[in-house]
């Protein structure tokens, strides 16, 4: 992917954010823990899939191939069902029965009049189809499972005309779900929220208009088993290294160094202990990745100390789902922590016997789940 050059001015903040990475680990003091007997803190990543492959319509090269890859892409989201998906969510979450959860690709699907996206002067489309966060908390409330959300943030917003009647539109979120809010389990505090300002912008359709891929971050303050921490959840950029890379900065100078409170950092980091060295022309980025930038700020990878001869590979399943076996095939879901003891930690999301009736696996990650002392 070509990148362009970075003006100097950019550059220089992105050097000025990488000094701050040797610094992090040796500045934050940690609070000791609150009053009581401390107890692991269980908690999870999940990226919930948006249910379908958006690159035809990225590569669209004009307005014709746009509707006719939004139709398709419409279709497979049809198919892959995140309803019955849901539900297989719900019982996951059952059986980990974390704390909090940090939430990726929590789509939010819109029809419209087919009168084009507003880049091409149509109104936004605006009929909700699939709410994936209402539907999950749906789930989890018919198994009597009480969760909120309590921190949402609203990511790319994407919309497509298609050749099948109508508009369609993505709105990409990221949710922090907390169980059992005001049972007294936890208490939160602190809410937070942002988009990155490294954001990947692509031309589709010949260049008649562009997507830009918003990303962003969630955070709370949580008291809870007698612990003070930070929990941040986030979704990096998957297409760039040099735009996730950074984001990865941009995380490192925001919520997690604002707080002397340990910080668990959660979610799709969309890179691997094991990423090659990118090469990406004009970026100054080429010989790190948000893994290694953030292992080397002093944040602990949960699953490598704890499994250190297992890959635990958390992506990716084929596009339909419908793959009979799974296809993950590198770890890029990741719970890391910055102070404290991790005891346990499970890949889920890859029994067969929790697809749905229709063979669909929950989603096309795997999730990871831990017991954590911060």
């Amino acid at each position: 992917m070509q990148i362009a050059p970075l003006s100097p001015r950019r550059s220089a903040t992105l050097l000025t954010l990488s000094m701050l990475v040797v610094l992090i680990g040796a500045l934050r003091p940690f609070p000791a823990a609150a009053a009581g007997k401390p107890r692991p803190v269980r908690v999870e990543t999940r990226n919930l899939y948006l249910g379908a492959d958006l690159a035809p319509a990225l590569e669209a090269s004009n307005p014709f191939e746009l509707a006719a890859a939004a139709s398709t892409i419409w279709q497979q989201v049809v198919a892959t069902d995140f309803p019955a998906r849901a539900q297989a969510l719900a019982v996951e979450i059952d059986d980990a029965s974390p704390l909090l959860v940090g939430l990726q690709e929590v789509a939010l699907w819109r029809t419209g009049p087919p009168d084009g996206p507003p880049a091409f002067g149509g109104a936004p489309a605006t009929d909700v189809a699939f709410d994936f966060l209402t539907l999950l908390l749906d789930a989890l409330a018919e198994r009597g499972l009480t969760y909120d959300a309590v921190v949402v943030q609203q990511e790319a917003d994407l919309e497509a005309p298609t050749l099948i009647g109508f508009d369609v539109r993505l709105t990409m979120r990221d949710v922090i779900l907390a169980k059992a809010v005001g049972s007294g389990e936890l208490t939160l505090t602190n809410p937070q929220s942002a988009n990155y300002t490294s954001n990947l912008t692509l031309p589709i359709a010949g260049g008649l208009t562009s997507v830009t891929s918003t990303r962003g971050w969630t955070s709370i303050d949580v008291t809870a088993k007698h612990r003070q921490f930070r929990f941040v959840n986030t979704h990096l950029e998957a297409f760039s290294n040099f735009y996730r890379t950074a984001q990865a900065f941009e995380l490192l100078s925001g919520p997690v160094t604002t707080t002397s409170l340990p910080v668990v950092l959660v979610g799709d980091l969309n890179s691997a202990p094991d990423d090659p060295v990118f090469s990406e022309p004009g970026s100054p980025l080429n010989n790190t990745n948000p893994y290694d930038i953030l292992t080397a700020s002093g944040f602990v990878d949960t699953w490598a100390l704890l499994h250190p001869q297992d890959p635990g590979v958390t992506c990716c399943n084929e596009p339909d789902l419908l793959n009979p076996i799974p296809t993950l095939f590198q770890r890029i879901d990741h719970v890391l922590m910055h102070g404290g003891t991790a005891y346990r930690s499970k890949v889920i999301g890859v029994d067969p016997a929790n697809r749905t009736a229709d063979g669909l696996w929950p989603s096309d990650h795997a999730g990871v789940t831990a017991a954590l002392a911060p």
